[in-house]
Formats: structure tokens, C-alpha cells, sequence
């Protein structure tokens, strides 16, 4: 049952995240733990299978595009990516054997929260926001660094925090930041995955969720884009200002649950 449950959560957030373009990662997380099956650790290693499968749909589909990129910038934002991932797994690690589930959701939480707001207000804001176009290159290391680390921590895949760093601080189009995106997601991913593959206990985690969350995160994905290209752009701009709203109310009532 709880296969079934995941499986739908994961259908729905990937898809809508395809649809608005904000990746699916961050409402998974959040809505797993407002249904609070399991603990931060579980929902962690569910949604890391879940955004690692779409991105990997992503990077297909987006390999059969022909769109191409600077590599100096995909190589210096995938290294800062790859070990950010590492860092941000020892920090959440380092935090659910120092103190309890509840508060390390609670924390996640208010993270998150700040996150997603901060999001809302640049995509809102950004026509009347500075222009930045940084190219120094330890600049970008360091953006790829940082968002790996905060987005492997909170188990949300870095969409959100990409559209900060691509579109604000490197004046990026939309589209022009795609590959930059799949590709800071795909290697802050890695770390985390090669512990789930080698190095966690089966029981850790139900077995049988993971083709289930996997298989789900690529149909998801592949309707949400085909949504996406049947709706105007005053569309999807009304339901990514809805998600983001409800997004905003679940980190809110899980914070206010895990006080203790």
C-alpha cells in the first residue's frame, strides 16, 4: 500500500514539476513528509531515487535535442555539483545521529521554506531585479558547491535553487539554462546514490518502493512535459504560482507538526 501511495505522489509531483518547469524534487519531499510514512532518512533515499530517474529522462531527451553548452560552465558547475552532494549527505547524515527525526524534518522544513519564498519573489520580481552575469569561474564552482549541498541535505533535486543561481546571478535564459540544470542535478545526485546502491542496509528501505518511485518519476516526468507544450505561457505561470502557494502551506504545517 504504501508502494501504491508513494507511487501516486511521486506520478503527480513529477509531473507537475515537468509542467511548470521547477522539477519535481521539491514537492516529493515535502509531501512525503507531511504524510509522514516514514522517517527523514527513508523519505531522503526515496526521493533521491525519484529525482535521480527523472533527471536521467531528462538528460535523454535532452541529448536527442542538439542544444549545446559552454563546457568550462557545465564542468566547473558539475564538479562544484558532485561534491556539494557528498558534503550536503554528511551534513543530513551528521544531523539524524545528533538529534531527533522530528526536529531534523522541522529543519528541512524551515529550509525549504525560505527556498521556495525566495524562489516565488525572484520569478515574481526578476524584470525589476539587478542583472548579474558572473563568469568567474570559482564563482561558478562555488554556486555548483552550494546548491549540491543544500539540495542533497534537503532531498529536493536543486531545481528550485538553479533557477536562482542560472537565471539570476549568470542571466541565463530559461532555456539556455536547461542542460546547466539536468546537469548540477544529475551529479549532486551521484554521491548519494552510490551510498544507496553500496553502503545502506536493505532495511533502511522497502525494496520493492524503489522500481515503483523510479518507474513512476519517468512517466511523470514525460507527461508533464507533454502538458507543458499544450498550455500558453499564462497558464503555466497560474499553476506554478498555485504549487508554489501550496508548496509554502505544507513546509508551513510541517514545521509547526515536528515542534516539539
Amino acid at each position: 500500500m504504501t508502494a501504491v501511495i508513494y507511487g501516486l505522489i511521486v506520478l503527480f509531483a513529477t509531473a507537475l514539476g515537468a509542467t511548470t518547469g521547477a522539477g519535481g524534487g521539491a514537492i516529493i519531499k515535502p509531501v512525503f513528509d507531511l504524510i509522514g510514512i516514514d522517517n527523514a532518512t527513508t523519505i531522503g533515499i526515496y526521493s533521491t531515487i525519484a529525482v535521480f530517474s527523472m533527471c536521467l529522462s531528462s538528460l535523454y531527451k535532452h541529448s536527442k535535442s542538439g542544444q549545446g553548452f559552454d563546457k568550462t560552465i557545465m564542468l566547473l558547475l558539475a564538479v562544484g555539483s558532485l561534491i556539494g552532494g557528498y558534503l550536503g549527505d554528511k551534513v543530513f547524515k551528521a544531523a539524524t545521529q545528533s538529534i531527533s527525526n522530528s526536529k531534523v524534518t522541522m529543519t528541512q522544513a524551515i529550509l525549504l521554506f525560505f527556498v521556495l519564498l525566495a524562489v516565488l519573489l525572484f520569478t515574481q520580481c526578476k524584470d525589476r531585479l539587478p542583472k548579474f552575469q558572473v563568469r568567474n569561474k570559482l564563482a561558478i564552482f562555488g554556486f555548483g558547491l552550494a546548491v549540491g549541498t543544500l539540495s542533497v541535505f534537503l532531498g529536493i533535486g536543486g531545481g528550485p535553487l538553479n533557477i536562482i543561481v542560472l537565471l539570476g546571478l549568470m542571466s541565463m535564459t530559461a532555456k539556455e539554462s536547461t542542460p546547466y540544470s539536468i546537469g548540477m542535478i544529475f551529479f549532486a545526485q551521484i554521491p548519494k546514490i552510490l551510498l544507496i546502491l553500496f553502503a545502506t542496509p536493505a532495511e533502511t528501505f522497502d525494496l520493492a518502493t524503489v522500481p515503483v518511485i523510479a518507474v513512476t518519476a519517468v512517466v511523470g516526468g514525460y507527461l508533464g512535459t507533454r502538458i507543458n507544450h499544450h498550455l500558453s505561457e499564462k497558464q503555466v505561470t497560474l499553476i506554478y504560482g498555485l504549487m508554489m502557494a501550496g508548496l509554502l502551506i505544507t513546509c508551513g504545517i510541517n514545521i509547526v507538526t515536528n515542534v516539539s
